[in-house]
């Protein structure tokens, strides 16, 4: 045995000590050939971590012990054991180097994970108690090291929560070891995860600790020890997480502690960001509780002062203000915005009239950052929020002017309307920053001049000269980044001017053509991905016809391009395919065979194959039998990003290219169901939009017979649509059961709305009781994306919420739309469960957006369910005649569609009803800067009139209806409007004949339009122009601009 340990550890030297790459290799080999094959290698190992002189020999002995201990204990005979435990229990005590320590910490817990459950160990405990309670402070370092380490990997202690929870309220407060305190902090962070709900007393025990754990954070920090602070920052981070409420009782406190030391200019920068890191989990993970607090205001005014602070200059670094700009956007994100935007702009404003101008450059990059959270409730407030900014963008220090630049970026992101209206003050002042001569203020100009193009429509037309002699002559000057933001915004110019951009395509794609040739560093590998994806947009703006001579040549570069081995360039090579495809259609078949086995690549990269260990100083020290959950795993989120515009792309080119993409959609389809549970939010996002998309393209190429509403199935569904729909909706389900993220739920209640409305009820027929009740569980806020984690106060009840939850109920309310318009009276089953919980958004105290929404669900529900809204009619009546007076006009508006579509459909005789709806609804006649709201008018007094003519005093209610003709807006509303118009012609109508030359006007002015009128109505006007041709030939319609729809 001597000479085997002799050779062992010999063996092992060389592995440590050589500088001969082949002899470790051959070394490392023999370890596991010739030593490690047997379970003798437990004892010898177990004497080399006892006797060898070299810590490194120790320590490396102490690792493989580990593992072997996994390999071998089982065989070994039962004195060995014996001898082995009580071995480790004397090494650990005299060890005082802690690596070699810590790692025999972990031999015993691997140990202990296999002993302590069968009770074969009673010794340890013992042990472990007598260490911490030794008046040897390396004991009590001992003691609670390897308690921490048992922690890690198993719940053997389980029945000693309460005796251990006792030990470390006396080892948190060490008199002399800042060691103890600490691993005691790390200790009770792994325990924590072994408490279950029920066990009362041990969460009050560990509750009552936190306080000291934040003391001892402190102490880390006051003694500027980085490394054992920031290993209490990950404890306290950890415990945000658990569902057992053990930070609720502490919830202000550490707020306010944490908000010190993210201030604290004394601590290294390191520690003020980790601060304000859980600063931002707690925003997430305790929001309720903080609005409970009223901590919203008190954390902003904190905030602010430190987001005034310098930055970096390298922009990859996080910062004190960095960090604080990130903490005010999750307050924005997930708080109610009526919470947080007030106390924030009156800090905005302060700070704008500051002469130091990194306060200046605060309020506009917390404008910037706030704006995503915040949309809904800062629209009214935009033409002032506007105004600040352009002053910022005139500022006279570059750095605020860049932040400004930031801050409109953010707004035209969001507002493009409102900011395209705003055109000829914004692009001049963004045209002058673009010949600024700072890089990082020509770089922010060229970002907010691509959000601002996105939305500006036919409005660039004016400036499209001037801006694309700009753009072509930065193109050609500048260099690295600002290039890449330059061909951006080319593409975006190109997206908005759309066939007028053809003026430049020749001197832009020369140049963007040679720029996708690029392939020497990664700042040119970017430049080529970039150009790469304008020109997709650019395709699009000019047609085939333009693009058709370049084709061939543009595709084979890209297709080069995904062969580069840069995840950005596969990337903008997808989104260019997608364009193309989009563009060309039957015609880019041929391409399909070499570009899908490559999305397909992109969608099975494996991003999860980097592994970290829990301690570095413990060299490769993992089980050989470790499961899965034991690793962390560091997540790609570049390979992430590639999936997600993968799925995306995949999903376009089989809507673009139909029939020829068929051989692929099997292999493609269970590529899209695999990401459907991809830890990626934005990879699940995308997938679910691909899947809804084959399902919707398998639809549209049944050549389908019009569905009809109702249960069970009137016009069953194509037999390919069926076999796609018996993969793709359970897996939306599954995925939708399980998803924490309220942006994937919303994505998902969009793209059924889009599928059901085109595909009718046979999508749905199978899984509606499983929709719906997820759908009510968000409306009472018991989905899992809507869940917070351990509050014992439970949630609040109140009328603000965040605009991101306030968007997952507006999805999920159009989601009940859409199944009561293809349900039809069906529905009714359902309407009783969901008509309550969305009419309680309709309350005076509720923001607008979701009174609207309340409003124009009930609309949606009364106008699919055809007469099964009858029994409805007296809950829902008055309730639609009070929105009709609504301050806010998007109600109004909503309201006069749902009480149009409850005349209509109702079997109630509501024609008593008339005179007072009439005198409710004339006012949205009349100054209404809203065209919806006066379009949806129409249609109710078109609805009623037709369901009770009789009820109508027609000569009145005539003038001021044909007055509102032709419709603005709102143009669905056109259905009933000239079904009317059409039956009073039919009827001879008196006042309609008096009135016929208005009549035949609008008709003239609706059918020079495409695309405000349905087929058959705009046949049926046709007819009707006809008839009136032959019936009045005075009219002499065949000499005015309607005479060619006679032939």
């Amino acid at each position: 045995m001597d000479q085997y340990v002799d050779s062992l550890q010999q063996t092992m030297q060389q592995v440590l000590f050589s500088n001969d790459n082949n002899l470790i290799k051959e070394a490392t080999k023999a370890l596991n050939t010739q030593y490690f094959t047997d379970a003798n290698c437990v004892p010898a190992l177990v004497h080399i971590v006892e006797v060898s002189p070299q810590k490194e020999i120790r320590q490396l002995a102490a690792v493989e012990l580990r593992k072997q201990v996994g390999n071998w204990w089982s065989k070994l005979d039962d004195d060995t054991r014996i001898a082995v435990k009580a071995q480790l229990l004397n090494i650990i005590v005299k060890e005082q180097d802690p690596y070699p320590r810590h790692s025999t910490a972990r031999v015993i817990a691997t140990i202990g994970r296999v002993e302590i459950p069968i009770n074969t160990w009673p010794e340890l405990i013992t042990f472990l108690f007598q260490c911490c309670s030794s008046a040897t402070a390396g004991h009590r370092e001992v003691g609670v090291y390897v308690i921490y380490a048992i922690f890690e990997v198993t719940d053997a202690f389980s029945d000693n929560l309460g005796q251990l929870l006792e030990l470390f309220s006396r080892t948190i407060v060490d008199p002399e070891s800042q060691v103890v305190r600490t691993t005691t902090v790390q200790a009770l962070g792994k325990m924590a995860d072994f408490i279950e709900d029920d066990q009362k007393n041990e969460i009050a025990m560990f509750t009552d600790l936190v306080p000291q754990m934040v003391h001892v954070l402190k102490q880390c920090l006051d003694n500027n020890d980085e490394e054992s602070a920031a290993k209490c920052f990950d404890v306290f981070d950890t415990l945000l997480l658990l569902e057992i409420p053990v930070l609720s009782k502490h919830v202000q406190s550490l707020i306010e502690f944490f908000l010190s030391v993210g201030a604290n200019k004394s601590y290294e920068s390191i520690m003020r960001v980790q601060g304000l890191s859980f600063l931002m989990w707690a925003i997430v993970y305790k929001k309720t509780k903080i609005q409970r607090l009223k901590l919203v205001g008190p954390m902003i005014q904190a905030l602010m002062p430190i987001a005034a602070e310098e930055e970096p200059e390298d922009t990859d670094e996080d910062s004190p203000a960095r960090l604080a700009f990130k903490v005010i956007n999750t307050l924005g994100t997930n708080l109610p915005p009526q919470q947080v935007f007030p106390i924030a702009s009156e800090g905005i404003l302060t700070y704008m009239q500051n002469p130091d101008p990194l306060y200046r450059k605060a309020a506009m990059v917390t404008l910037a950052v706030l704006i995503e959270g915040s949309v809904d409730y800062i629209r009214p407030k935009f033409n002032d929020l506007l105004r600040i900014v352009c002053t910022g963008l005139q500022d006279p220090q570059p750095a605020v002017r860049r932040a400004a630049c930031m801050a409109l970026s953010s707004l035209a992101e969001e507002f493009d309307q409102e900011i395209a209206e705003n055109h000829a003050t914004l692009l001049p002042l963004v045209f002058n920053l673009m010949n600024e001569p700072t890089l990082e203020i020509t770089k922010q100009a060229c970002n907010a001049l691509d959000a601002i193009l996105e939305g500006l429509g036919d409005s660039i037309l004016q400036y499209l000269p001037e801006l694309m002699q700009k753009l072509l002559h930065m193109l050609d000057n500048a260099q690295g980044e600002t290039r890449a933001i330059v061909v951006a915004a080319i593409g975006s110019a190109a997206h908005a001017s759309g066939e007028a951009f053809t003026h430049y395509f020749t001197e832009v794609i020369k140049r963007l053509r040679h720029l996708m040739t690029l392939r020497s560093n990664e700042d040119e590998l970017m430049l080529r991905a970039v150009s790469t994806d304008a020109l997709g947009a650019i395709a699009e703006a000019v047609g085939k016809e333009a693009f058709r001579p370049y084709l061939n040549d543009l595709m084979n570069l890209a297709m080069e391009g995904l062969n580069l081995d840069n995840s950005r360039l596969r990337e903008c090579g997808y989104y260019f395919f997608a364009g193309i495809a989009q563009v060309f259609e039957d015609e880019f078949s041929p391409y399909l065979g070499a570009i899908v086995p490559q999305l397909i690549r992109s969608c099975q990269l494996d991003e999860n194959n980097t592994r970290v260990e829990n301690e570095t100083e413990d060299l490769d020290d993992v089980d050989a039998d470790e499961t899965e959950e034991d690793l962390n795993y560091v997540f790609k989120s570049a390979i992430a990003d590639e999936k997600e515009v993968a799925a995306d792309t995949i999903g376009e080119l089989f809507q673009h290219t139909r029939s020829a993409f068929l051989p692929y959609v099997e292999s493609t389809v269970k590529e899209l169901v695999e990401l459907s549970a991809h830890m990626a939010d934005g990879v699940r996002k995308a997938s679910c939009a691909a899947l809804f998309n084959f399902l919707r393209t398998f639809y549209k190429m049944s050549n389908p017979e019009e569905w009809r509403a109702g249960l069970p199935v009137a016009v069953p569904l194509n037999n390919n649509v069926v076999q796609l729909n018996s993969l793709v909706l359970p897996a939306i389900l599954n995925m939708w059961t399980d998803e924490d993220e309220k942006m994937v739920v919303v994505q998902i209640c969009q793209e059924m709305v889009e599928t059901v409305r085109l595909c009718g009820p046979g999508i749905v027929a199978e899984k509606i009781d499983a929709i719906a009740e997820h759908l009510n569980l968000i409306f009472e806020k018991k989905a899992y994306c809507q869940q917070e984690l351990a509050d014992d106060e439970g949630l609040l009840d109140e009328d603000e919420q965040a605009e991101f939850d306030a968007l997952l109920i507006s999805a999920a309310s159009d989601l009940v739309g859409a199944l009561a318009a293809v349900l039809g009276s069906s529905f009714i089953p359902y309407a009783k469960v969901f008509i309550p919980h969305i009419a309680k958004y309709y309350k005076k105290s509720k923001p607008s957006t979701e009174r609207s929404m309340s409003i124009g669900c009930l609309g949606e529900i009364a106008n699919g369910m055809g007469n099964g809204i009858t029994e409805f009619s007296e809950q829902l009546f008055p309730l639609f005649v009070k929105s009709l007076s609504d301050e806010e006009e998007e109600v109004r508006s909503n309201a006069a569609f749902a009480i149009g579509a409850l005349c209509q459909n109702t079997t109630v005789d509501m024609s008593s009803q008339y005179p007072g709806l009439l005198t409710a609804l004339y006012p949205l006649f009349q100054g209404q800067s809203l065209p919806n709201v006066t379009d949806n008018a129409c249609g109710a007094v078109a609805r009623m009139i037709m369901k009770h003519p009789d009820a109508v005093p027609l000569d009145q209610v005539l003038p001021v209806f044909v007055q509102a003709l032709p419709l603005k807006c709102d143009f669905e509303e056109n259905e009933p409007v000239y079904k009317l118009l059409f039956s009073l012609i039919r009827s001879q109508n008196a006042w309609v004949g008096n009135h016929m030359a208005r009549l035949l006007a609008i008709f003239t002015e609706v059918l020079s339009k495409e695309d405000e009128l349905k087929p058959h109505t705009r046949q049926e006007m046709i007819e009707t122009i006809k008839g009136l041709n032959q019936q009045f030939p005075a009219l002499n319609i065949a000499a005015s601009p309607l005479g060619h729809y006679l032939s």
